[in-house]
């Protein structure tokens, strides 16, 4: 194989190292960056637990049972693959399995705290969507990365220069104040713009992990903390939760962390979620009673009521905690309820979110004041037939997919729009093979995709326009020239011949 065109500078006091990821030759019995070995046990696992669990599931729905298979499936690759690259797409489809399948199965035995949570339509109604349109999501983020998950990757020390370092820490401290900035009351676009440069945070300090630069460990719990502290100004954890998750993902990659290792830190979050989903309705409720209570009291009465919740961390997974749990991580709820609702009640879209979706990515707000706005107020209560106005929900890909297709279509629906998902994940793993500070920038664009919640205009606009701010400073930014090797019809021509 050719090698590999680097930008790498002679060694000098003006230079840090960056572990670099280069290609070699397709590795034998390698698939998606896991040995055939290890395939072989992942399998073994699946058929056994799915075997195992049959008696729980052979009543509501045999699809459930594909559901768990694919569930054990994508665990345990995702563990094993994650030492060896940042495993975007197992994060993607492990919280769709959650949200879609595993919390759907829960909550058709676990009764929902209030009503409009339960399941509009019967288990095997439901799962014979849901898990069909989970299995294509998995097809269809899996499909393109099927020759770049062969080969092997291995790490050397290119040069990068010392701005960089200093380039990482400007975006950090800007980042922040933009944070800052943006939970302040501002018009719509501001926001969206200061979330944007906001998150440039976690570029920068992501930068400085993979280059190594001294004192990156601090500089990632700070931006990190800073998101937990700014999560208490509306008592809503998304961006905390996704952030923390792709930290935990990169993290995994620099130290190359065993499964035993992400075993246990998957346990600890899924308790530490089940605690501020515990104490979380209590929190809004007292900030609805003191809306003008400042962000530093805001961040103190959280880190009390998280503190009292260490001395009952399990009451989120019995008797009523649990039952809030599952409302939480069941949205399939959402996707029942559409299933329910269209289109005995409300005809099918015939694509017309789509087009909102590029439309809203695509025109400035100033050019289109009545283009889409994120949190599904448009879309939830046309297709659903119910108004949830003080909170934000959407149909999820299955069921916008659904909404605007039917059964048939919507899958269809998904796995295509999986593909595309494939292939923005797949420009960043290829463009890692020449430089690995690639993915620094493969969660600030990807971030919302990870929500399984989320519908098509929200997942579609971040990754336009975030795509399109890190092409501005590869062209801008002088620290980040060294990944501008590539030009654009580069990549993607080898991404069609590897």
């Amino acid at each position: 194989m050719a090698a590999v065109r680097s930008s790498v500078l002679p060694p000098s006091a003006n230079t840090i190292q960056v572990p670099r990821a280069v290609s070699t030759s397709i590795q034998p019995g390698q698939w998606y960056f896991v040995a055939e070995s290890r395939w072989l046990i992942i399998i073994a696992l699946a058929v056994l637990v799915t075997c195992a669990t049959f008696g729980l599931y052979e009543h509501d729905s045999l699809w459930i049972g594909v559901g768990v298979a694919l569930a054990v499936v994508i665990g345990l690759h995702t563990a094993f693959a994650v030492s060896v690259v940042p495993w975007i797409p197992g994060l993607i489809l492990l919280v769709a399995l959650l949200q879609w399948v595993l919390g759907p199965w829960a909550a058709y035995h676990v009764p929902p705290f209030l009503p409009t949570f339960g399941m509009a339509i019967s288990a095997p109604d439901y799962f014979s969507y849901a898990v069909p349109a989970t299995l294509l999501l998995a097809i269809g983020l899996y499909l393109p990365l099927w020759g770049i998950g062969r080969r092997s990757v291995r790490r050397i020390a290119p040069k990068v220069p010392i701005d960089f370092a200093h380039t990482c820490d400007i975006m950090i401290v800007v980042g922040m104040i933009a944070s800052v900035i943006q939970v302040t009351p501002l018009p719509w676009t501001m926001q969206y713009t200061m979330l944007l440069v906001g998150y440039l945070s976690f570029v920068g300090a992501f930068g400085m992990a993979l280059a190594r630069a001294p004192g990156w460990q601090w500089r990632v719990a700070a931006v990190l903390g800073l998101r937990a502290v700014l999560t208490s100004s509306d008592g809503m954890f998304h961006d905390l939760l996704l952030w923390a998750a792709y930290t935990g993902t990169l993290l995994g990659f620099i130290y190359r962390w065993r499964v035993r290792t992400l075993v246990v830190l998957a346990a600890s979050a899924l308790l530490l979620m089940g605690m501020l989903n515990e104490l979380k309705l209590a929190y809004r409720t007292e900030i609805a009673e003191n809306p003008d209570m400042g962000l530093t009291d805001r961040a103190t009465i959280l880190g009390d009521a998280l503190a009292d919740q260490l001395h009952q961390p399990t009451a989120a997974f019995h008797d009523k905690g649990l039952s809030q749990t599952l409302a939480r991580v069941n949205q399939g709820w959402i996707i029942a309820r559409t299933l329910y609702w269209v289109p005995v009640r409300e005809p099918f879209a015939h694509g017309e979110t789509l087009v909102s979706a590029v439309r809203a990515a695509i025109l400035p707000r100033i050019l289109d004041p009545g283009k889409y706005v994120a949190g599904g107020f448009w879309y939830f209560e046309r297709f659903t037939g119910l108004s949830m106005r003080q909170v934000s929900m959407n149909l999820s890909l299955a069921g916008e997919m659904y909404a605007n297709f039917g059964r048939a279509g919507g899958l269809i629906g998904v796995f295509c729009f999986a593909v595309l998902l494939g292939l923005v994940y797949r420009a960043f793993a290829r463009w890692a093979v020449e430089n690995p500070l690639w993915w620094a920038w493969a969660p600030y664009v990807m971030l919302y995709t990870m929500q399984a919640e989320n519908g098509i205009g929200e997942a579609v606009n971040h990754v336009v326009k975030s795509f399109i701010v890190m092409i501005a400073f590869m062209f801008v930014v002088p620290a980040w020239n060294t990944l501008r090797v590539w030009q654009l019809r580069h990549p993607f021509r080898k991404l069609a011949t590897t």
